[in-house]
């Protein structure tokens, strides 16, 4: 799978079109694209050069990206364009409010005309389209393109209120010239110049806000970027020299004194201390490592001084492999979004179809012009396709953020929403429900043959517990072995577990999930080589921290604490997540089933009500707010 950063997204629509257009390419097997991290990943034999040409066809930029998301927060940009067109504004709605409703005077002796202030309000309304033009440079590609967007809309919404608004301006020169006063201060009342400033000043605000929870749903994984340490003090020729951190190599000797951070993966060969090793696992007590034991990049030597040999550096450090399945899986996209994605795909061609229906029937009913642009363009601005488009990515982003921390890696978005649908859960006993095997010191000597395989096997201290647990949720458990039905039972009876399935060879354990697939959506939990091709087969597989690579690599989930409660805290997470993106998708629909009636005039037969182009632009601003807001929700809920 290649990753590509993706420029020039601002919306679902264009997310849809990017990945219609890169799935065309041949040799391409699948492309997904994340509205959230402007990021897209494909899989295939197509060429970068190739996908890239497509994507720039399709109206927008891509290139390789490093292996990790790339953050390009704009919010300082966003920010400085509100400012200055908000400053702007305040002075056009002086003009358009204060002198012409309540008759305040006219600022440094300008005459006092509808002329001139029609003139002041088209200027001042200029700059401020001026200042923001990106909405109509991003709006009128997609349409050339035939991908109109989001701004497609606002640029369609603000720039028809000042273009009809320039026409009246036209009339009311006529008018002054000719002397009809009267006839210039009525045509002045129908000036939309503060309207279409104040749509794109509104929608920018809805930007900012958007920018900043966009910013805070991938604060997880930029604090684990930011753990990454910079610099290692090696030994080296009996000397202590402070060296980068891509200078150090496996089988370098390194010091870490206390309070620094650890550089790389090694093992301690010299010394003791107590290691706060909460930024990868989520656990707050600090752990003691001595001579023999293995420590990780990222976590913080509290006490003591240590001297380790590198195991693994750069890329293959557990820091980065964990960084790389939270970003792996911030770019895959969950089954539930794909009914979002395919409304997307045609949401805002039939907005623009909407308006225009909206205008000729106002047209046909006897409205004036002005009154009928007025509401279609409150349909224009009103419609939110990015609402739709982030209700998915933002909660699986927060969702995935807040496993991570807690010691709970999903690989991808469909592994975070196909958990909580689990019905049933198969657990591998020997080192899954138990420690493994421990074998004591007086017989140390004897041979795999002579000692019973399950002598000193005990229970995981949790395990129990996470039983009744998942027991608890309505989850079918069952345990797995390879060991005779007595001794596998009394492992179970001890576990809690009713269900065993012993004597099982290896190679059959993939066969016994398939055949628990069949009553339900089934979660296989193991450790093992021999477990790989059942974590592979069941709808999730997840592997315990302490497990073989094979086993992780096959896994859909790790748990890197190797505790059978942390199953149970992934499965509350993935259930709230679920609940999370219906509350979002729920609000997005409804949303636009009831704004784009309401704009389009729609209750003003029953009710009156009505809706101007500027309420529908704040409307539409806080419509994505108010999804990703609720998506941080995720952040604080009780998963342990």
């Amino acid at each position: 799978m290649a990753n590509y950063d993706v420029k020039g997204m601002s919306c679902a629509a264009c997310q849809a079109r990017v990945e219609k257009a890169v799935n065309g390419v041949d040799g391409v097997t699948s492309c997904t694209v994340s509205l959230l991290t402007n990021s897209m990943s494909v899989e295939g034999t197509a060429s970068p050069d190739v996908i890239c040409a497509a994507v720039k066809a399709a109206g927008y930029r891509a290139k390789l990206s490093a292996g990790e998301i790339s953050f390009d927060d704009d919010t300082a940009q966003i920010r400085s364009r509100l400012m200055i067109s908000a400053v702007i504004l305040i002075v056009l709605m002086y003009f358009s409010m204060g002198v012409m409703m309540f008759g305040w005077p006219m600022p440094f002796g300008i005459p006092h005309s509808h002329v001139t202030i029609a003139v002041t309000e088209m200027v001042l309304s200029g700059v401020i389209l001026w200042i923001n033009r990106i909405f109509f440079i991003r709006g009128m590609t997609g349409l050339i393109h035939r991908s109109p967007n989001m701004d497609t809309l606002v640029s369609l919404g603000s720039g028809i209120s000042w273009l009809w608004s320039l026409y009246i301006l036209a009339r009311i020169i006529s008018a002054h010239n000719s002397g009809d006063m009267d006839r210039a201060g009525a045509l002045s009342m129908n000036l939309y110049f503060e309207s279409a400033a104040m749509i794109l000043v509104l929608i920018t605000v809805g930007k900012l806000l958007e920018a900043v929870s966009k910013g805070r749903t991938t604060s997880a994984l930029r604090g684990l970027m930011e753990l990454r340490p910079q610099t290692a003090l090696l030994y080296r020729d009996g000397a202590e020299v402070i060296v980068p951190i891509e200078e150090v190599g496996v089988g370098d000797i390194y010091i870490v004194k206390a309070g620094d951070y650890i550089p790389v993966d090694g093992v301690v060969i010299e010394g003791e201390s107590r290691v706060d090793e909460s930024a990868l696992t989520g656990e707050s007590e600090l752990v003691i490592k001595t001579v023999g034991d293995h420590v990780s990049a990222a976590t913080i030597s509290g006490s003591g001084r240590i001297r380790c040999r590198a195991e693994k550096v750069g890329e293959d450090t557990t820091l980065a492999q964990i960084i790389k399945l939270v970003s792996d899986a911030a770019v895959t996209k969950a089954p539930i979004a794909r009914v979002a994605d395919r409304v997307s795909a045609v949401f805002v061609p039939a907005v623009i179809g909407i308006a225009c229906v909206t205008f000729i029937v106002w047209m046909l009913t006897g409205a004036e012009v002005g009154y009928a642009l007025e509401r279609a363009i409150s349909v224009l601005v009103i419609s939110c396709p990015c609402a739709l488009g982030l209700a998915t990515p933002v909660a699986i982003m927060v969702a995935n953020g807040r496993g991570a921390r807690s010691g709970i890696l999903f690989k991808t978005s469909e592994a975070i929403e196909t958990t909580g649908r689990v019905q049933n859960i198969v657990l591998d006993k020997t080192g899954t429900v138990t420690e493994g095997v421990i074998i004591d010191d007086t017989v140390a000597g004897a041979s795999g043959a002579d000692i019973d395989r399950t002598a000193g096997d005990r229970i995981r201290p949790d395990s129990a517990e996470a039983i009744r647990e998942l027991k608890a949720m309505g989850i079918r458990v069952a345990m797995i072995s390879g060991d005779k039905e007595a001794k596998a039972r009394a492992i179970a009876g001890e576990a809690g577990i009713d269900e065993v399935i012993a004597e099982v060879m290896p190679a059959d354990k993939s066969d016994k999930v398939e055949e628990m697939k069949k009553s339900g959506c089934t979660i296989m939990i193991g450790d093992g080589i021999n477990d790989a091709p059942a974590l592979t087969i069941a709808d999730v597989g997840m592997a315990i921290g302490a497990g073989t690579d094979i086993a992780m690599d096959a896994a859909d989930v790790v748990l890197v604490k190797s505790s059978l409660m942390d199953a149970v805290s992934a499965i509350r997470l993935s259930r709230k997540t679920l609940t999370n993106i219906h509350q979002n998708l729920f609000w997005a629909f409804i949303y636009n089933c009831i704004g784009i009636p309401l704009a389009a005039g729609c209750f003003i037969p029953l009710t009156g009500w009505t809706l101007t182009p500027m309420f529908g632009a704040a409307a539409m601003s806080l419509s994505s707010v108010c999804v990703v807001t609720n998506a941080l929700r995720l952040n604080h809920v009780k998963i342990s």
